[in-house]
């Protein structure tokens, strides 16, 4: 009878230990996580909180915060706690100051995950006219200022064959995500900063900030529109024909159609391009957690459900090819990447820098 007992007593624990979160008991300070997003991610955010959502019977549906991803590094690093946000899913790496910040705010146990790929691309609506563009034509055509005898001048380019005789005599017209989201970050970083790299009076300029503000400062004149980072293709939907629009990949994929990339520095962006790293406007996904916000043994912690996030994200259901983050616009990893993505979300490795 005693022998029963306990053989009872094991066999119920090994089956309460192997419940989701959702199924067993916990003291948590909050009955459901917050995770921030940025704009130009929300996709492959909102994929993975309804999976989640489905996948483990009875937990309340994350709450999603969609903000740019600086703005989101500065709400994730502000501290732990119930009032603070649980995971981040940011369109680029953490740099090394935000750790820092963190680490001083008391964030000391970060969890980093690579989810896959995605891209900044140029895009047109379907059925309108597109041109192959390198990253320096669009900076000739999109900057405040271009270099004329040794000095900046205010830009004056009206159509595309102002900036090219080889470009077609069509206006300029691009409608960009507006400053501070993930998007307009890396269409700065690997587009208009790779465009001027080129030119000479830039490349003389000594100090870096004042050098950056020539690239990357867009004019004002009406040509440029930006926009809220998530309303770029309803945008570009609405303006006159020929004009163009800065989006990540994941909004061309969600656009069922309407929207088409073009080529950019002689690669069109697509899945195969941007999985093989051959369109140099390709970017990491990122997601952060904070493993102290995470249930100990004892299921005591902030929040429930933060390493199983992880373990559902990092899955090849959702990760992998064919996976549901591929039907939000993310492309997969290599097989050994995301082998080792697994492994840090099973074992809840944290970063370092």
């Amino acid at each position: 009878m005693l022998r029963h007992a306990l053989r009872t007593a094991v066999l119920m624990a090994a089956v309460a230990t192997s419940l989701p979160a959702a199924a067993q008991g916990s003291i948590t300070q909050r009955d459901r996580m917050q995770i921030v997003s940025s704009a130009s991610s929300v996709a492959v955010t909102e994929a993975l909180v309804s999976r989640f959502t489905d996948h483990f019977e009875g937990v309340r549906r994350p709450q999603v915060r969609i903000t740019g991803t600086g703005r989101g590094f500065e709400a994730f690093c502000v501290g732990i706690g119930p009032e603070t946000p649980d995971i981040l899913v940011a369109t680029r790496r953490m740099p090394r100051s935000t750790f820092e910040n963190c680490q001083a705010n008391g964030v000391a146990e970060i969890i980093e995950i690579r989810l896959g790929l995605g891209a900044v691309v140029l895009a047109a609506r379907r059925g309108d006219p597109t041109t192959p563009l390198t990253s320096n034509q669009v900076y000739e055509a999109l900057a405040a200022e271009h270099a004329q005898n040794e000095t900046f001048v205010p830009n004056r380019a009206a159509s595309w064959a102002d900036v090219d005789p080889a470009l077609p005599r069509r206006d300029i017209r691009v409608i960009v995500p507006e400053a501070g989201s993930g998007t307009r970050a890396l269409f700065e970083d690997l587009v208009l900063e790779a465009g001027c790299r080129e030119v000479r009076p830039i490349r003389l300029l000594f100090e870096a900030a004042y050098r950056r503000g020539k690239c990357t400062t867009l004019r004002t004149d009406g040509r440029v529109v930006a926009v809220r980072s998530d309303d770029v293709v309803s945008a570009l939907m609405a303006a006159p024909p020929g004009t163009l629009a800065v989006m990540s990949y994941d909004q061309v994929v969600r656009s069922a159609g309407n929207v088409v990339p073009i080529s950019l520095d002689g690669v069109l962006p697509n899945a195969a391009s941007i999985a093989a790293l051959d369109y140099d406007q390709t970017r990491t996904v990122y997601l952060y957690a904070k493993r102290q916000h995470s249930r100990n043994r004892q299921g005591v912690g902030v929040v429930r459900g933060v390493r199983e996030m992880l373990v559902e994200a990092t899955s090849e259901q959702a990760s992998g090819p064919g996976g549901y983050l591929s039907v939000a616009g993310l492309v997969p990893l290599p097989p050994a990447e995301r082998a080792e993505q697994r492994r840090i979300a099973d074992r809840s490795s944290l970063m370092s820098r």
